[in-house]
This record gives C-alpha cells, structure tokens and sequence, in this order.
C-alpha cells in the first residue's frame, strides 16, 4: 500500500527512531550544482537555494572578514567558511570543497548584481550593496514550502477508492489517531469525540435558542455528521472525513439513530440505501447549504465522505457494541510496536540500592512482559505513546508521568481487580503508599520487574572497547 504520509510528517516519523545521526526535513528548494575543477577525476556538488541563502546571510553578517580575504587563499578562505558558516551542510563541504563553493558564491554575487567588469573566479566580488542585491534576488527565487505542503495534501484528498467506514482499535498509546491523522487534514476532516452522554442530537444537530435583540429565537445548529455531510456533497471530487474519536464510550447504535442503515456501503463507497430524514429542521438546513445533496427529505453517505473511529476496548467507561452496528465496519487493529516511541529516561527507585535511570521503552516493554505471562489482554497493555514526547524531556518530567498517569492507570485500570503484586512492591496496599513511596525514593516496583528493567540495561562500557573516531579530512581537488 502506497504511504500517504506528507513529506514533512514522513520525516518527524524518521526522527523518531532511535539513532545517534540527525535527520531533518528541508524546505522544498531548486539548487545549484557545481563541480570541482576536474583535475583528479570530476566531481558534483548540490546546494539548495535555502542553503545557498543562508550562506549568503552568513557573509553578510560577517562582511568586514570576507572583505579582507577577497583574494582566495585556501587555508584563509577554509578557516573563515569554518567560522562563519552556520549551515552544517554547507560548512563541511566548505571544508573540503573550498575553491568549489568559493566560486559558486563569486558567480551568484557577479550574476545577481549584473557586474561588467572581468570576471575573476579567485578574486571575490563584494561590498554590502553587492552581497544584499545577492540576497533579495536569491529570496524572490525560493518557492512557497507552505504551498508545497499543502499541495500534496490536495493530491492525498483526491477521491480514489470511495467512502469507507473504519475503527481503529488497540492498546492505549499505540497512535490510533496518529494513523487516522496520516489520512486526513483539518481542511478536510470533521473530528468529534463520544461520551456517555452523547445522543443523536449532539451527532447531527437540533434547535438551540439564540439571541436576537431582546427575543429569544430558536435556530438548527448542525452536528458532526451533517457538517461533514453538507462539506462532502458541495465537493464531490475530493475526499472528505468524519473522525469519530472513543466511538465506544458512547452507546453508538442510539447516537447514530435512523443513520445506522446508511453505514452499509456500496462497491463505489456510497450508501447502498437511503433514510428519511425525520426532523424538518435539519432538511431544511441542508437543502439552505447543499440544495442537491438530498432526495426528498431521504439522506445517502455519498462515496467521498469516509468515518473513521477510534476504540479502545479497556477503557472501564466503554459501552458494548451490538453486532449488526459493528458488522457494518472494517476493523483495523493497531499493534504495539516500539521500534517508534519518545525518548525518555526514567528514574526508578530499586530494592536496597540507588535508584536506576531506565528508558521509557525498557520500562514499559518490561511491565508488558510481565501483563501478557498473567493473561493480561492486549488492549490494556502499554503502547508505545502512552507517555508523550514532552512528558519525558526531563528526569522531573517523567517522574511526574510516572507518579500521575502511568501508575495510576496500573493501579486503578489494569490491575484494579488482578495481582497488583504482579508490578508493585509487596506491602503497598494503596494507591496513597504507592506515591508516597515513589516521592520518597522507596522501592515502588516487584522484584521481577526490577530484574526485567537490569536485564535490558546497557552493559557498562570497558575502557578496552573504547575507541576515538577520527575525523577524515578528504584533501581538496582545486
């Protein structure tokens, strides 16, 4: 299956993996590209108009040193691209290409300010005017990386293969909204969220009194539903979703009413039968806002509005699906994977020594362990953004996590009525002791998962095995 994850959304998951080399995205740019003067065997450089920009800024800021080296000397000229280049990429090829790159930035100053006099490729051309000519030119030449972006999610909306109603399902953490965010937008996308006291007016609309001068009057004020509706018959050639997140924590058969029978789709993603509307309200609103959407008072889903949903069958206030509502879904289930999840370390306080500084993906592995040998099910694991990014950029900040959100939902939802010497230290018999032990630095977790958690501890480094990485300079084909 062919990813449909924008270009900048593909690099944020590249970054999460675990790895001691940076990754970035670059905003979309033409380059140049260049080679050297060939006399060892030719070679090709790139440099994209960002790079090349915020080089050109660099000399600018640095303008009374370039000016006294005008005159290309190569050890001068390396140690200054060194010093004032702020761009990584460009300051290690400045390194070992540097005639190369001095040339370029000759020739971009030359062309941008339309000089007449002989052109020097060693003998650098500059001066504040010379250099800001360069700068504003190069500027009106890089495209909108906005408008990039959101071309490509024009192309992702795109009707391709019709509506389709799916859940996502799985473990707390494991990116259900994540994997739906990756289909749709907010431009295209109508997000709601169930809860026990959803009913079916919430989910498509009903009279409500408003103001008007002194009297009260009484206007329809449409739902998620017939707001994703309205948006996907006013534009039938582009894709249109409505996101239901927790759709379990609400009793869905009665939220979605008379519009359960339009769930049953046909080959093209449409509707196979149509419903009639029974509340005159909201006929009346949708024929103001979309005169062709409906037949009659009768309603069909149209093949590009898809529903996706989120479930997560441990959370304790869900309510049961009956069969005919499910059977009329596509469920996906998402697995437990960390190969992908934050960074973190997280201060364990152990039996009887200093505490242990442990990863949040040991942590939570090891817990999981331990749950899926007693028969836990699944979705009450640990998934791997069950801690966000931000509540593990700092040992305090994870401490919190810990003491606040994760043992919390140990304690009272997955061991609420099992073993809770199964994770806990023995004598704990509250939730009170268990932070109180936690603040205090007392051991708070069982001996087994204090085993799993030295298990995956990195061996310490032997002075052996120890070796310098040298820094190899390539020599410079001038």
């Amino acid at each position: 299956m062919l990813k449909k994850t924008r270009i900048d959304q593909f690099t944020e998951e590249c970054k999460r993996l675990r790895s001691e080399m940076s990754l970035s995205y670059r905003n979309v740019s033409p380059s140049f590209e260049f080679s050297n003067t060939g006399r060892r065997g030719t070679k090709y450089f790139t440099i994209t108009l960002v790079e090349l920009l915020a080089t050109l800024k660099d000399i600018r800021t640095n303008l009374s040193q370039y000016e006294t080296a005008k005159d290309y000397v190569e050890g001068t000229m390396r140690d200054l691209f060194s010093r004032t280049i702020t761009t990584d990429t460009i300051n290690a090829l400045s390194t070992v290409q540097t005639l190369p790159l001095f040339s370029l930035l000759n020739k971009v100053i030359y062309v941008a300010n339309d000089l007449d006099s002989a052109f020097n490729e060693k003998r650098l051309n500059l001066n504040a005017d010379l250099i800001e000519n360069a700068i504003l030119y190069i500027e009106s030449q890089i495209p909108d990386n906005d408008a990039y972006l959101e071309s490509i999610s024009k192309v992702h909306t795109t009707t391709s293969s019709g509506g389709e109603n799916i859940i996502y399902y799985g473990a707390p953490g494991v990116g259900k909204s994540y994997q739906i965010d990756q289909l749709c937008n907010h431009d295209n996308s109508i997000r709601t969220i169930f809860h026990p006291d959803s009913q079916y007016s919430d989910f498509t609309g009903c009279l409500k009194p408003k103001m008007s001068g002194t009297n009260v009057v009484y206007e329809f004020r449409p739902g998620p539903f017939t707001l994703a509706f309205i948006q996907a018959s006013l534009a039938p050639e582009k894709m249109f979703y409505l996101v239901i997140e927790e759709i379990n924590r609400a009793s869905s058969a009665a939220v979605f009413g008379e519009l359960f029978q339009l769930l049953d789709r046909s080959g093209s993603g449409e509707s196979c039968y149509e419903v009639t509307l029974a509340d005159p309200d909201m006929v009346a609103f949708i024929n103001d806002k979309a005169p062709s959407a409906l037949n009659g008072n009768n309603i069909k889903i149209p093949a590009n509005l898809s529903l996706y949903a989120t479930m997560n069958s441990s959370d304790q206030a869900v309510m049961p699906m009956d069969t005919a509502f499910k059977r009329r879904w596509k469920f996906e289930y998402v697995p437990i994977d960390f190969s992908e999840c934050p960074h973190g370390d997280i201060d364990i306080p152990m039996d009887g020594q200093a505490s242990l500084v442990t990863t949040w993906k040991n942590l939570a592995e090891s817990i999981n362990e331990i749950l899926e040998g007693e028969d836990i099910p699944e979705d009450r694991l640990l998934g791997p953004w069950f801690l966000k990014e931000s509540e593990l950029d700092s040992l305090e900040a994870s401490a919190n996590a810990l003491r606040g959100k994760l043992l919390l939902y140990l304690w009272d939802d997955v061991l609420r009525h099992g073993d809770k010497g199964l994770i806990f230290a023995e004598g704990i018999m509250s939730y009170g002791n268990l932070v109180k032990n936690l603040k205090s630095g007392d051991k708070v977790f069982s001996r087994q998962l204090e085993n799993s958690l030295k298990s995956k501890q990195p061996p310490a480094p032997q002075l052996d095995d120890v070796e310098n990485e040298q820094d190899q300079i390539i020599p410079e084909d001038n």
